[in-house]
């Protein structure tokens, strides 16, 4: 009978682990399809892309609402020298400071970055919908406060 309970047990305890999520193989980073310009699909407000270096590019943020370019956010997205892949953001409420978020591979979201240390956001992702549609969300780790900005692609590179 012991033998049938220690049995039960661990079946029981088998099936109720729930498997860690990993990724075997992970595609490497693809950056180039967000180069050009993306225009907010709802407001005035756009996202211009530049490919510096293959492993280099640079964006700006900004609207024209009041008929000239305002500056929000100026970003990168850039390869260190050990390998490793971030997103830098710029932005006036931070004194144009840098602050630095690690790329995290991810089957379903091309351009994922965290920094679990930074207040808000802690996580931004830019999804390339189609050719010219990219969503762009930024949130806390968990997913809690999340932005989502859709944009259209309005010039290539």
């Amino acid at each position: 009978m012991n033998h049938y309970m220690a049995i039960l047990g661990a079946s029981l305890l088998l099936t109720s682990c729930k498997p860690a999520h990993i990724l075997v193989n992970p595609k490497p980073i693809e950056v180039e399809w967000i180069a050009g310009t993306w225009k907010h699909r709802d407001k005035e407000y756009y996202e211009k892309w530049v490919r510096i270096a293959d492993d280099h590019y640079g964006g700006v943020a900004y609207d024209l609402l009041q008929g000239y370019a305002t500056l929000h956010e100026k970003m990168r997205i850039f390869r260190d020298g050990e390998g490793s892949w971030f997103f830098e953001a710029r932005v006036a409420e931070n004194e144009y400071k840098p602050i630095l978020f690690r790329w995290i591979p991810d089957p379903e979201v091309e351009l994922k970055f965290a920094n679990a240390s930074h207040d808000f956001p802690q996580q931004v992702m830019y999804r390339k919908e189609a050719f010219d549609v990219m969503t762009a969300t930024i949130s806390k780790m968990d997913g809690s406060g999340a932005i989502h900005s859709e944009y259209m692609r309005y010039t290539e590179k």
